[in-house]
């Protein structure tokens, strides 16, 4: 089988569950889903649509281990990041969220993990490339989570927070993007901080123009260690 079997269009008006049945017998041949939305010729409207309804349905009510999350064919610049991200870790990180159980279960059957790279929700390639994306395959299948063979391409905490800015980013142009006191509770120290500013955080200006650019230089400065709430 494989995408060849794919290579038509279809219809702009095409259902939300048609679509996901679509992409999951895709995903199960092996396919690349990131060239899904081309192989099909869906516009990119169509199919931010798409992913927009497909994230709401996913969102868990509870961690029923059940249901866990699908790991679509990953890479090195298609791979796990945002939340799921923060909440994998090799052995001896302490930095992160620590919320695994509600990232990776109790999700409605079928569901699949979002990757961030080209045509995913986020790309922050163009100035990070693959930086900080490691395979977390082996800790992944550990856990009971469907993967397919093969490596699985996850960013560390510092790559999946500055994907998670970008992301934010795109959606207003404000310099409270991401509260620095939330950063502190993923990065544990100074050093980390510093990692993340200098690696990741301050490469990735030079993919951001206009008012996004201005909220980005407002907003940098106050990713500082010992934010607070207050």
């Amino acid at each position: 089988m494989g995408e060849s079997q794919y290579d038509l269009t279809i219809p702009e008006s095409v259902s939300n569950e048609d679509l996901q049945k679509i992409a999951l017998d895709f995903a199960r041949e092996g396919g690349d889903l990131v060239r899904l939305p081309r192989i099909l010729g869906l516009s990119e409207q169509r199919w931010e649509e798409y992913i927009g309804w497909l994230r709401a349905r996913g969102q868990p009510k509870f961690a029923d281990r059940r249901y866990p999350i699908l790991i679509p064919k990953t890479s090195p610049t298609n791979y796990i990041s945002f939340n799921r991200a923060l909440n994998l870790r090799q052995p001896g990180e302490l930095t992160g969220d620590w919320h695994f159980e509600t990232s990776f279960f109790g999700y409605p059957e079928g569901t699949y993990s979002h990757l961030a790279g080209p045509n995913g929700l986020v790309d922050t390639t163009p100035t990070l490339g693959s930086r900080g994306v490691r395979d977390m395959g082996r800790r992944i299948a550990g856990y009971g989570i469907k993967a397919y063979d093969g490596p699985v391409w996850v960013a560390n905490h510092y790559r999946a927070i500055a994907d998670k800015a970008m992301h934010l980013l795109q959606g207003r142009c404000s310099a409270e993007v991401l509260p620095a006191c939330q950063i502190n509770d993923w990065m544990w120290s100074q050093e980390d901080i510093d990692v993340l500013v200098e690696e990741y955080l301050t490469p990735l200006r030079a993919q951001i123009q206009g008012p996004r650019r201005a909220a980005f230089d407002q907003w940098l400065p106050t990713v500082v260690y010992g934010a607070t709430y207050d």
